[in-house]
C-alpha cells in the first residue's frame, strides 16, 4: 500500500517543524503554510507527522488506481498529496513493488509495511540480473535492497527491522560474486534480533541464472 500525506491548512500555523523533519526535502513553507513542493521526493514514512504540534498532517493510502482514501480524517480545505499521480501509480508496465523507499538504509525500522510480512532482502544488482524478479520474488513481499560491498551498518539496520516487525519470513536474493555477503548479513541479523524466522537464500549468477536455493 503506497502512502502520501494530507496537510490541513486550517490547522497549519507555518511553524516549519515538519519541513525540518522531512529528510527528503519534499516540504516547504509557502505563503505561511506547509506545502508539498516535491511529491516525487516524499518517501511516505511520515517523519513529518509527529513533528507537527498542531496535528495538521495525516496519512492517505493510495489504493491501486483509485482516488486516494483518507486514513486519518481531517476537516475541509485539505491539500491532498499524490492526488495528481493517483491514476498513474499502477499504470501499464508497473511491477509488483508496493512500497517506497526500498533502500534498506532509508527504510524506517518501524514502517508498518514490514509488520508480520514476508520480507525480501535483495542485492541491488539482482533486479538487473534476474528478469522475473517482480513476479517470482517481489510479489507479495515487503522489499529491502542494499549492496554489502559499498554500504555499512546493514546487519544493524536489518536487526532493527526484524525486532520491530516480527516478520513471517526472510528471503535473501544474492549474487555469486565474492563481495555479496547478504547471506551472512541475514544470518547475523536474525541471530542478533533473537527472533526465530524462516530464512531462504537464493543465489544468482551474473547472467541471472539460478545457482542454488538454501532453506
Amino acid at each position: 500500500m503506497l502512502k502520501g500525506i494530507v496537510i490541513d491548512e486550517s490547522k497549519c500555523d507555518g511553524c516549519g517543524l515538519c519541513v525540518e523533519a522531512c529528510h527528503e526535502g519534499a516540504l516547504a513553507i509557502v505563503n505561511g503554510k506547509a506545502k508539498m513542493v516535491r511529491e516525487d521526493f516524499c518517501d511516505g514514512l511520515g517523519h513529518c507527522l509527529p513533528a507537527c504540534p498542531r496535528g495538521a498532517i495525516s496519512f492517505i493510502e493510495m489504493c491501486g488506481c483509485e482516488t486516494p482514501k483518507i486514513v486519518t480524517p481531517g476537516v475541509s480545505n485539505r491539500s491532498i498529496v499524490f492526488d495528481t499521480v493517483a491514476n498513474n501509480v499502477f499504470g501499464p508496465g508497473s511491477g509488483e513493488l508496493r512500497q517506497w523507499p526500498v533502500k534498506l538504509k532509508l527504510i524506517s525500522a518501524a514502517s508498518p509495511i514490514f509488520r508480520g510480512a514476508d520480507i525480501l532482502l535483495a542485492a541491488d544488482c539482482s533486479a538487473f540480473a534476474y528478469s522475473k524478479i517482480h513476479e517470482e520474488m517481489i510479489k507479495g513481499r515487503a522489499v529491502a535492497i542494499c549492496c554489502p560491498k559499498f554500504e555499512t551498518g546493514l546487519k544493524e539496520k536489518l536487526t532493527e527491522v526484524i525486532k520491530n516487525s516480527d516478520p513471517k519470513s526472510l528471503t535473501v536474493v544474492k549474487m555469486t560474486v565474492p563481495c555479496c555477503s547478504l547471506n551472512k548479513v541475514a544470518h547475523d541479523a536474525i541471530a542478533d534480533s533473537g527472533k526465530n524466522i524462516p530464512l531462504k537464500i537464493i543465489t544468482l549468477d551474473q547472467r541471472g541464472c539460478l545457482v542454488r536455493v538454501e532453506e
